[in-house]
């Protein structure tokens, strides 16, 4: 018989949460607490103040000074006797008033039959202060007149210094400048003409040394070929022209200076068409034109 399958659990069953209840109760305390706290601040902010009372004297409260014994009744001082009235003098007799002065009878007034003749003295006068007062307006006005153009004179003349004298010390700076741009510029090509010497001159002395260490492989090479018979004693030197080709081939020999002895300079000459091909420099290179017409000058050494 086959065993009855396990039955699976409800997907709806949970399982409780421990602590859930306690949790609860905690959170509804806290917010009535909360709530309390806030009704209580709201009531205690909100309280009337109480009324102030205050009490109207029209006088002050007797002292206790004043309560005891009442002061003394003060007796005003005696009233000093008036003086007597002085006795009326008789009347004294007014004197005589004096008669007023008779008026003056009234002057004859002088006719006026014209306007006053003027004075020639004061008119004459009056014309040579006018004069006056305007030659002298006329002389301040050309003194002021001869002033000014004084004064426009001695600005211009300033100005013109002024202008003079910057056009001079611009002269002078653009002179000494343009001094300083040739001293630098003429340095600068010294320098560049120095160097540029100093570069040939090396490059002339690494040439010639590549030169010279050709010249004297090729002297080797004849050297080791060169069948010097016995009879050649001392140290002979001859100077042999020789013409090369592309690859070291020779194509002349030609005796320059001879030796003194022809055994050697015969030997000298065999030995160079043995040592072809020779060792110089290649075809293309800057040095090869030295080796087409070469002039070799070799010493025989035992």
């Amino acid at each position: 018989m086959k065993k009855p399958a396990p039955q699976d659990p409800p997907a709806l069953e949970r399982r409780a949460q421990p602590g859930r209840i306690r949790a609860f109760v905690l959170a509804v305390v806290v917010h009535a607490a909360f709530f309390a706290l806030i009704v209580f601040g709201v009531t205690w902010q909100s309280r009337p103040a109480p009324p102030v009372q205050a009490e109207l004297w029209d006088k002050l409260p007797p002292t206790k000074a004043e309560t005891k014994a009442p002061p003394k009744a003060v007796e005003p001082p005696p009233e000093p006797p008036r003086p007597e009235p002085p006795k009326p003098e008789p009347p004294k007799p007014e004197p005589p008033k004096p008669e007023p002065p008779k008026p003056e009878p009234p002057k004859p007034t002088p006719v006026k039959s014209g306007p006053p003749k003027p004075d020639p003295e004061i008119a004459l006068k009056a014309e040579r202060e006018k004069k006056l007062r305007e030659k002298l307006e006329v002389e301040k006005r050309e003194k002021e007149k001869r002033e000014r153009l004084e004064r426009q004179k001695e600005d211009l003349a300033k100005k013109r210094r002024e202008e003079d004298d910057a056009k001079k010390k611009r002269e002078q700076e653009d002179l000494a400048k343009k001094k300083l741009e040739d001293d630098k510029r003429r340095q600068d090509e010294e320098i560049a003409k120095r160097e540029a010497e100093r570069v040939r001159a090396a490059a002339a002395a690494a040439k010639q040394s590549e030169i010279d260490s050709y010249v004297e492989k090729i002297k080797a090479k004849v050297r080791g070929r060169a069948n010097v018979p016995d009879t050649v004693t001392g140290n002979p030197q001859v100077q042999v022209r020789i013409r090369i080709l592309p690859g070291g081939d020779v194509l002349d020999i030609a005796i320059t200076r001879s030796s003194g002895n022809p055994a050697y300079d015969s030997a000298i000459e065999r030995a160079i068409r043995s040592a072809q091909p020779l060792p110089v420099p290649p075809p293309n290179s800057e040095l090869f034109p030295q080796f087409r017409d070469l002039n070799l000058q070799i010493r025989h050494e035992r």
